[in-house]
């Protein structure tokens, strides 16, 4: 399985809460959970994208928290 989606199940896990609280929220049993997180088994299209919008929604919300800092750069006179 390619490593992506098991960084993304991981990401999607810390940001939740753990492994048992994803699966309860992907609605799959924790032991299919924990065979796609090593690897064991190919994670189905649908759970995987479920996990992508977990860990998107985490990080744009964290994005619009930070103050936004514009790069200044010199004017030339």
């Amino acid at each position: 399985m390619p490593q992506t989606r098991v960084r993304t199940l991981r990401r999607a896990a810390e940001i939740i809460g753990g492994e048992q609280r994803l699966a309860l929220y992907l609605g799959v049993t924790p032991s299919h959970l924990a065979l796609w997180i090593r690897s064991a088994a190919d994670t189905p299209d649908a759970v995987f994208l479920r996990a992508v919008d977990i860990v998107l929604e985490h990080e744009l919300t964290e994005l619009s928290s930070k103050p936004q800092t514009l790069a200044s750069t010199p004017s030339s006179s």
